[in-house]
């Protein structure tokens, strides 16, 4: 298994003009990006129904233009990560209108520890205002990666 630093620098799925109106069909469309992108997601319609579940049971965001979508399922073989910019800000519920970035994480039931490294890594990387602008104008997807792997660097 990669490491969560590991994960996060280079992401199973990165979208970087994701095109959707809410977060429930961000959340679509990057499960079908990590479904095509690797053998990890073992049961996609399982995957799918504990991450719509899980969004709906409290707000995925931890930011106004940040959500992390996420689910503990028995539907992936390791951590798997797909990470999107959206082409427009999208509601994701009443208190976070405008999510840009969504980051869209499946976690084996007992990669309990792996997961919480993985959040805590996010949620320090997206704390950084310039790391943020960086993921938010990078013209390209090479760039937006090394946007991702130069702020797992520091």
């Amino acid at each position: 298994m990669n490491s969560p630093i590991e994960l996060i620098a280079s992401p199973d799925a990165v979208v970087t003009d994701l095109r959707v109106n809410s977060g429930e069909e961000a959340i679509r469309a990057l499960h079908q990006r990590l479904r095509a992108a690797t053998p990890e997601v073992r049961d996609a319609d399982q995957f799918m129904h504990d991450l719509l579940e899980r969004a709906a049971l409290s707000s995925v965001c931890i930011a106004d233009d940040v959500a992390l979508p996420h689910a503990r399922t028995t539907a992936v073989g390791r951590i798997v990560l797909a990470v999107a910019r959206t082409a427009t800000p999208v509601l994701f519920d009443a208190e976070h209108p405008r999510v840009r970035l969504v980051f869209l994480i499946g976690t084996p039931k007992a990669a309990v520890s792996e997961y919480l490294q993985t959040v805590a890594a996010l949620s320090r990387m997206l704390k950084n205002a310039t790391t943020r602008a960086a993921l938010l104008g990078a013209p390209t997807e090479a760039e937006f990666r090394a946007v991702l792997s130069r702020a797992q660097l520091r």
